[in-house]
Parts: structure tokens; sequence; C-alpha cells
């Protein structure tokens, strides 16, 4: 699996293309300036990548939808940086069939996601640009009329093999043990996970992974108590640190609103 991050020379008055799973990338390296283009394909496991194409080679245009941004410099700079991260905001995921965990009971479950993109010009670093490799949409966590927040929706279903999950160099994924410890069954319909207080590492057998999760139902109707391994599960290893979480790790005992559904 050859990378796609790292150091990515484009000379004055050239332009490259990037094609990194869904994400289709253009840079212009112009005197003084950057002119950087993005569109996304529909299905965000497209599993192409290509990197650093020069002009001549097999690659699209940018079409009219393409979103665009220019970036100005005083001194000019041939090289860019390419680094992945996770997302800026939790992410919802809505397994395709319910699964009810009976008390005393745990369930292992595998949940995948984008990457996003941080664009920086080197020497020195500065920040130019920082985009999901596919834009999922908005959705709100939270029952009607009680505090709740914006998260992005996954399109993909949680998987309960790690063998069916799709191996992509653009997603991340996540372990996560679904733990009842409650007096009842528990059905979960969605899981809501803290992804910008994740870390972020990376496999040569199995592409990116995030800290594996426990998720911990006591009482309550949606909440849990959060617990992070710190690192990924064995199935990952060996692996690399690759970014640290956005804000902090997830702290220890933490009480959040992690499932949607009833208990019943």
């Amino acid at each position: 699996m050859a990378p796609w991050w790292g150091a990515q020379a484009v000379p004055l008055d050239e332009n490259r293309f990037w094609q990194i799973g869904p994400c289709r990338l253009w840079a212009q390296h112009r005197l003084y300036q950057w002119q950087l283009a993005w569109q996304y394909e529909s299905n965000w496991l497209t599993p192409g990548v290509q990197v650093n194409v020069p002009p001549g080679g097999q690659r699209p245009e940018p079409s009219g939808a393409a979103a665009r941004v220019h970036c100005a410099y005083r001194e000019s700079v041939n090289e860019l940086s390419f680094s992945p991260a996770l997302a800026d905001r939790s992410l919802v995921t809505k397994l395709e069939h319910p699964l009810r965990v009976l008390p005393g009971e745990n369930i292992a479950l595998y949940v995948c996601s984008p990457l996003w993109l941080k664009i920086e010009a080197t020497q020195p670093p500065k920040a130019m640009l920082e985009i999901p490799l596919f834009r999922l949409s908005d959705t709100w966590f939270g029952q009607v009329g009680q505090p709740g927040e914006v998260c992005y929706a996954s399109r993909v279903p949680v998987y309960l093999q790690l063998k069916d999950v799709p191996l992509r160099l653009h997603c991340a994924i996540t372990a996560v043990t679904v733990r009842n410890n409650g007096v009842d069954s528990l059905t979960v319909e969605r899981l809501n996970l803290p992804m910008p207080r994740l870390a972020l590492f990376y496999s040569r057998r199995s592409g990116f992974w995030t800290e594996s999760l426990e998720l911990e139902r006591t009482e309550g109707p949606e909440h849990a108590v959060v617990h992070s391994n710190r690192e990924p599960p064995p199935e990952a290893a060996p692996h690399q640190l690759i970014s640290p979480s956005r804000r902090g790790s997830v702290e220890e005992r933490t009480v959040v609103r992690a499932f949607s559904g009833l208990f019943k």
C-alpha cells in the first residue's frame, strides 16, 4: 500500500493531481501562489489511489463544480506536505440491523470512517487547507428538546468481524466493545464515537486505526461510560502513531450519550 501522505514536490509553474479514494485533488504552483481544487466521487469507498501525477499522465481535470481555494505567499515554496487526521466532530454510525446485547454480555464491533487531509506549505510549515477525504452529511445526536450535538453521519455499515471491513487507505478503523452491565437487554441502533478525542495510528498490514474504545452501559436509556485503551487492538499490530487527538484524550469514566434507541 503506497502511502499518499508526506512531502509532495510541485515545481514552479507546474501542476499535479492526486486521487485518494473518492477525493480528487489538483494543485497548481504559481509565483507567490498555490491554487488548490478538489471534488468527490459519489462512492466514498472508492479504493483508487494515485499520487502526484504530473501533466500528461492519466488524470482527469477539475469540473466547474470543484471547490477551489487560492493561497498567497511572499516567497515561493516548491513542496507541500500532506498528513492524515481524524474527523473534527463525533461520528454517528447507524447499524444496518439493531443489535440486542443481553445483560452481562458484550460484543465487538468495527467502524470504518473517512480520514481528513491536512495540507501545509513547508519551510517553514504553514497550514493551507484541511478537507475531508469524503464529505459526510451532518446529523443531530440527541433527543428532541434535550441537549445534543451536531455530528457527522456515517454511510458505512458496522462490521462484526474484522475480515469483513473494507481496507481503504483513506479510512480509519475503530474497534468498539459494547458492554452491557445493566439489568435488562440493550438494543443498539446507532453509535456515537468521539473522533476528535482519538489518536490516529498506521499499520503496514491493515491501514489506519484509531485507539480502541469500550462503551460500558450501566444504567439509563442512552448513556455509556467510555474507556479508551490508548492504542489500537492487537489485530492492528505492529503500528505507529501518526497524529495525536485534536482535543485531548478521552478521560476515564467519562459518561457520554453513546446510543440511540431504547433499552428493552
